[in-house]
């Protein structure tokens, strides 16, 4: 059984001499079939000694045909990591017209290589990305080609891959260079295949190749009519912009688009223009259409003070539902007005808005109110949150029922009992007789909830007295 150095031991280590560490690299190798082969392999061979040794290994792997089920695939993809992808990724840079060579051989088969093995967990992706990422190397170190020559090699493995798509390309932008991905773009606009051509301009940021598409009306999808229009508010041209995006939405693109991405563009490219009544006005509408904090944002950033017009948004979240006015005043830390309507509202009201929210998001904001000194507030949202849990009559979910139990409990301590408001023992009861006959609620109940014990004649629950 191996273990790692501890720190007096790596300390004793570093302190040896060289031919010290020299003679115990030689035990190593003399007696640990293991050692000799890690350090054989991994540092004394020659590049093209390491080539013929992963050209090997693959050959073998290649003609094997046992097949590595979903268990044993992890431990097969790893296995190829470290021994064909990792070392050939190492010598990348010192043969790198053969590793080409290897690594496009190795990707173009791997379809029919995977064969003998279950892919389903997804293992095989490490794998694949070490050979992408050596390839990408090994291209990149032929300096002295041609990009067009580059260019062509890319395109030519690229247009067939069934595995990455172009946008690989902002991976490798700096390590191929914008002149490489440039000519890529070429070859994909000739071969028509448009999408592809402004995937990549968008990459390498080449506004005059994007303005001269959108005149001939050749933009694919609003996804490029936005990052157009991000790229000139990054040259500072705002104005040109919003002459985009109105563009667009007059060709009829938007109604297939994000439209909450149109209107924060929109109103973006307005403030920066100058033109901050029209996007106050726009912010407005645009959380009116959905209550989005970031309209809100803009708006702040359009105007003199801060907290301008936000009982105006407010208003507007609260008509919009108790999910959306909760989100809303969550986001600007109005939680005096959360508790409020938590409170004011008749739990089933509450249960119905906040199925629409997330449960961590619940739980998040059930914990923040009780920081803020919200209490009750706080232990009511956990207690919809045991109702809820226990309501889905499946045991996988009775842990967080009794996890949100004991918050609830924690929360509600120093909170007195009335009408509205049962106290934790009265509670407790009412639940479980709801829920008795969930037999296996109960015990990871009294498992999380010092003081509560179960039955033949029910619960007992004794407040612990701290």
């Amino acid at each position: 059984m191996t273990t790692e150095l501890n720190k007096k031991q790596s300390e004793l280590l570093k302190s040896m001499t060289q031919e010290v560490l020299i003679n115990i690299i030689h035990d190593l190798a003399q007696d640990n079939k293991q050692a000799r082969t890690t350090l054989i392999n991994g540092y004394l061979l020659s590049a093209p000694d390491v080539l013929k040794t992963i050209e090997k290994e693959y050959s073998r792997r290649a003609k094997s045909k046992h097949f590595y089920d979903y268990y044993e695939a992890d431990a097969f993809y790893d296995e190829l990591t470290r021994s064909i992808a990792q070392p050939l990724e190492k010598i990348a840079v010192a043969l790198p017209e053969e590793v080409e060579r290897l690594s496009v051989k190795i990707m173009l088969e791997f379809e029919k290589f995977s064969e003998n093995s279950d892919t389903s967990s997804g293992s095989w992706m490490d794998y694949y990305s070490v050979l992408l990422d050596t390839w990408m190397k090994s291209l990149a170190a032929q300096k002295n080609s041609d990009p067009a020559f580059i260019a062509q090699k890319v395109f030519n493995f690229i247009v067939n891959e069934v595995y990455f798509g172009c946008g690989i390309f902002k991976k490798y932008r700096t390590l191929l260079g914008a002149d490489v991905l440039r000519k890529i773009r070429d070859m994909y606009y000739q071969k028509k295949r448009n999408r592809e051509a402004l995937d990549i301009s968008i990459i390498i940021k080449d506004n005059n190749f994007l303005s001269e598409t959108l005149k001939k009306g050749e933009f694919c999808r609003p996804e490029h009519y936005f990052d157009y229009a991000r790229l000139l508010m990054e040259e500072v041209r705002p104005g040109e912009a919003i002459e985009l995006l109105l563009y667009m939405e007059r060709v009829g693109d938007k109604q297939y688009s994000d439209k909450s991405t149109w209107d924060e563009l929109f109103i973006t490219a307005l403030i920066e223009d100058g033109r901050d009544e029209e996007a106050r006005e726009k912010s407005i509408a645009a959380f009116s259409f959905q209550c989005d904090t970031r309209f809100y944002r803009l708006h702040t950033k359009a105007s003199i003070k801060e907290d301008d017009d936000v009982q105006v948004f407010i208003n507007i979240a609260k008509e919009k539902g108790l999910d959306s006015y909760i989100c809303f005043t969550s986001d600007v830390g109005r939680f005096d007005l959360i508790n409020d309507c938590i409170t004011d509202s008749s739990k089933e009201e509450l249960a119905r808005s906040l199925a629409y929210l997330t449960n961590s998001f619940v739980r998040t904001l059930s914990s923040t109110l009780y920081k803020h000194g919200y209490a009750l507030s706080a232990t009511l949202l956990r207690r919809i949150l045991v109702e809820d849990a226990i309501n889905q009559a499946k045991s996988k979910y009775y842990s967080y029922a009794a996890s949100d139990m004991k918050k609830a409990i924690d929360y509600s301590e120093d909170l007195e009992d009335g009408p509205q408001f049962p106290g934790t023992e009265s509670y407790l009861r009412t639940l479980y007789e709801q829920n008795k006959r969930k037999t296996s609620l109960w015990p990871l109940m009294a498992e999380k909830i010092q003081g509560l014990s179960v039955g033949k004649n029910g619960i007992c629950y004794k407040r612990s007295q701290a």
